[in-house]
């Protein structure tokens, strides 16, 4: 199919479903790429390292040079990325929906966590949240049901785009209305807030400084330190990268894009867009020694000011998918990747208590588990007891054909098992954790029967470094 009819196709396509010719314009620009040879990959030997000593603070640093300043903070806003259905955990709302804590939904502790800011600083600090088409009633039900108030709108619509045939790059026309679309990666937060004028609400009412981050994310809570050290620096663009462990494998990291030894910016590479051969190498822990959290800070008056200066660029993910057996592609940008934009930009190195993502069942017993206990700030952070031990990150890989959905996790864990002490959980085959048992230590649970076994009828309430078979 020729580039004018596929173009002509995607525009009615997006049109008819009352997106902007600005927006469309810039989509159809991003399909040109792709059918251009564009695929998203990075040149290897572009990936320069970040210099510690110019690029990165310590979160210690900024907490010991840098006091909270309240006229600072009221100038503070926070973002919630909550556009995801959670549809790799067998999800059809809102992940933000489903319960974390003390029978809690993430979406009532992210409440939680900005009614303590506004009470312990008494400054009116706001919540919005970037919602998708699929998520945004159910969310907006759930603030209200929470009494959770503000002057501020708390909800804006991230756009969505067509996903393409693979061959033809025309829009793809399933009969599921639904299959025909996706997100635009959350890279779409730009676009959105200019487009529906946000960012000028914001900066009119004395807003300068957003916090950005993921919905699933329960440790990215407001830092008053973080405010006072990028308006008093001038920083414009700032990551929170945090350490990388066993369990970080696909985080993305920002890098020095060096073209023939000369600093060209700052980029951000994520996995789709590394190299085959590489993957190793950016999966390990040498190269890169942190990774992105996706907790962002972004000066609004430099987006504003970048936006005006047209050609705001954000790296392309081309991600391959298939739709009832037929190849697609999916056009995607991470917000991170805006560091490109912003020469004045800072790596923050935190403490891995700030990312507590939840984007697999594993993640979710991790953080439904004593491993991880919610605060009095309702920040939820690895307990303490599990750091003074010396232990990390949870590392726990359940059977993907009976646990992957969160309906099947639910019915197969009916009783947390206690994590506190946990190195390392493994479950292979059917088991029901019907009762409340101890994990200390590399534990593996194999049953290799096809029928259910239970946890109840080992007649045990600790297992410490060893294999049991059920």
């Amino acid at each position: 199919m020729e580039k004018q009819k596929s173009d002509q196709l995607i525009r009615e396509t997006m049109k008819a479903a009352g997106l902007s010719d600005a927006f469309i314009t810039d989509f159809i620009t991003k399909v040109d790429l792709v059918r251009n040879g564009e695929t998203g990959i990075v040149a290897w030997e572009e990936v320069g390292d970040l210099d510690p000593k110019t690029d990165e603070i310590s979160l210690e640093s900024i907490h010991s040079s840098y006091p909270t300043d309240l006229s600072l903070l009221s100038k503070l806003v926070v973002i919630k990325l909550n556009g995801g259905l959670g549809t790799s955990m067998g999800l059809d709302k809102a992940k933000s929906l489903i319960p974390i804590k003390d029978s809690m939904s993430f979406l009532a502790v992210m409440a939680k966590q900005i009614e303590y800011i506004r009470s312990e600083y008494k400054v009116e600090v706001p919540l919005l949240f970037m919602d998708s088409y699929n998520t945004q009633k159910d969310s907006q039900k759930e603030l209200e049901k929470n009494g959770f108030k503000q002057t501020l709108r708390t909800s804006f619509l991230q756009n969505k785009v067509p996903r393409l045939d693979a061959e033809t790059f025309a829009p793809i026309q399933n009969k599921n209305e639904k299959e025909n679309w996706c997100p635009p990666g959350h890279g779409d937060i730009y676009f959105t807030m200019v487009q529906e004028g946000i960012l000028d609400e914001l900066l009119s009412k004395g807003f300068e400084i957003a916090f950005l981050s993921n919905g699933d994310n329960l440790g990215a809570t407001v830092d008053p330190h973080i405010v006072s050290y990028l308006l008093k620096e001038d920083i414009h663009f700032a990551m929170e990268m945090t350490p990388k462990t066993l369990a970080d494998k696909k985080g993305g990291a920002i890098y020095r894009k060096t073209v023939g030894g000369k600093f060209i910016k700052y980029e951000l590479l994520e996995t789709a867009q590394v190299p085959e051969e590489h993957e190793n190498e950016f999966s390990g822990l040498g190269k890169f020694r942190t990774f992105s959290t996706n907790n962002l800070w972004i000066n609004l008056r430099a987006l504003k000011e970048r936006f005006n200066q047209g050609n705001f660029s954000l790296s392309l993910i081309v991600n391959p998918k298939q739709v009832d057996g037929k190849s697609v592609i999916q056009l995607e940008t991470a917000m991170g990747s805006a560091v490109g934009n912003f020469p004045k930009f800072k790596g923050i190195i935190i403490p891995r208590d700030r990312f507590a993502p939840v984007k697999k069942t594993e993640d979710y017993l991790i953080r439904r588990s004593d491993a991880y206990v919610l605060n009095s700030d309702f920040s939820l952070t690895m307990a303490k007891e599990r750091k003074s031990a010396g232990l990390t990150e949870v590392l726990v890989n359940l059977d993907e054909s009976h646990y992957k959905k969160i309906h099947q996790f639910d019915d197969l864990f009916q009783k947390y098992p206690s994590l506190l002490y946990c190195e390392e959980l493994v479950v292979t085959g059917k088991v029901l954790f019907d009762v409340p048992v101890t994990i200390k230590g590399k534990v593996k649970f194999q049953n290799q029967s096809n029928e259910l076994k239970k946890i109840s009828s080992l007649n045990r309430k600790e297992f410490e470094n060893e294999t049991i078979d059920l």
